[in-house]
């Protein structure tokens, strides 16, 4: 570990030698390399996690440039999780980047994503958001969610057995697939949130989004955190907290 490159996030009483650790010795997969993802790619590469993993089916097209700032003109055409992985290993060498050229579904969930710490989505569909809750309440692995419509976005925190799931919060009667408009200013700060929450957890902080949802309006310039709630008979968590963490 090069530790000028951490100096300005170890000298934070919150860091220190040991909490840089943490995070070389941590992984996560991010799912989703679109506007949310890659703004969180570079977050998570710079704070030095060690492992970080993107998982992503889609090519670079012109429409993804006004937010998706890890790909360049050049890049159009191309996967990118490949693309993705070039330019973070040339931002951080010291850090290891595995690309998964696949949407995350029914068949590969489990097993691509137990071979990390924790999970951050960032996905514009219902759909792959519930397949990865599924997963990540069955296999007790925490995960960030985060979403964008325009000048409004949201994110929320998921502890498995100990905060509400995404089946608690939205049901799981899922809505069909649409597009969403995005605008750059608002998913950098999603994506923004949900990293600190990513590394607030691998130092064992206390992490306030978790069991929350965040509501940020950009037009009015305001944040509502609304606590989620265990949704009785929960088909996926069972709405129940575990009283033994």
């Amino acid at each position: 570990m090069n530790s000028d490159r951490y100096s300005r996030q170890i000298m934070m009483p919150e860091f220190g030698d040991d909490g840089q650790e943490k995070l070389t010795d941590a992984s996560i997969l991010v799912i989703g390399a679109g506007g949310l993802g890659t703004t969180l790619l570079y977050h998570l590469a710079a704070a030095g996690i060690g492992t970080i993993g993107i998982a992503d089916h889609d090519i670079v097209s012109i429409s993804n440039l006004n937010r998706q700032f890890i790909y360049f003109e050049e890049d159009a055409g191309s996967l990118k999780v490949n693309s993705a992985a070039k330019k973070l290993r040339a931002f951080n060498s010291e850090i290891n980047i595995i690309p998964h050229a696949t949407a995350i579904n029914k068949d590969n969930a489990y097993e691509i994503i137990s071979q990390y710490d924790i999970v951050a989505l960032a996905v514009d569909n219902a759909q792959a958001r519930m397949i990865v809750n599924d997963a990540c309440v069955d296999l007790n692995k925490p995960f960030v969610d985060g979403g964008i419509n325009g000048f409004v976005g949201t994110t929320a925190f998921v502890d498995p057995h100990h905060t509400p799931c995404l089946a608690c919060l939205y049901g799981t009667d899922l809505p069909p697939e649409e597009r969403f408009s995005a605008i750059s200013s608002v998913v950098g700060t999603i994506a923004s949130i949900e990293a600190t929450s990513v590394i607030q957890y691998l130092l064992d902080l206390d992490i306030p989004l978790a069991g929350h949802l965040l509501y940020y309006d950009a037009k009015s310039a305001e944040f509502e955190k609304l606590p989620m709630k265990f949704k009785e008979d929960c088909p996926i968590c069972g709405g129940k907290k575990n009283k033994h963490k």
